[in-house]
């Protein structure tokens, strides 16, 4: 059977995600981008840098375990300003809000037509470090002028 008729989504690969969310990222301002950036055990699957607003963010793609993208998400609050989970839209319907909210995680809706929807803003926290969020920039930077 198709997985995508089992999610009742077109996507059935966390990978189908990046590139509509990478766009996205992109148009608010996060141009320099990497994917599978490694931290600690994990590797943050978008971590983006606006020089413009001199702002971080980390984006945790997950088709349904939404719990599972919690955690990791708390954990790339150590360098990111703002941390996102984006799911399909078929999915962000499953999500509880209140516990992203509480810990100032954000959700977008990746929408079938390709497009993104920004359901939960996230917050800015107190939780980030400023050695891992430099150390994370500056390796953006030396990747954007390799």
């Amino acid at each position: 059977m198709n997985k995508s008729r089992i999610t009742g989504t077109k996507f059935y690969k966390e990978s189908q995600l990046l590139e509509p969310v990478a766009r996205f990222a992109k148009r608010k301002g996060f141009c320099l981008q990497k994917v599978e950036l490694p931290f600690y055990e994990y590797r943050i699957d978008l971590y983006g840098f606006s020089r413009k607003s001199d702002a971080t963010v980390a984006i945790e793609l997950k088709l349904n375990d939404w719990r599972q993208a919690l955690k990791q998400s708390l954990l790339y609050q150590l360098c990111a300003d703002l941390v996102y989970i984006a799911m399909p839209e078929s999915s962000v319907k499953r999500v509880v809000r209140a516990e992203l909210q509480v810990n100032g995680v954000g959700l977008i809706a990746v929408l079938e037509s390709g497009g993104c929807s920004c359901v939960l803003q996230a917050k800015k926290h107190a939780e980030v470090r400023p050695f891992y969020r430099l150390s994370q920039i500056e390796y953006l930077k030396g990747v954007a002028s390799a």
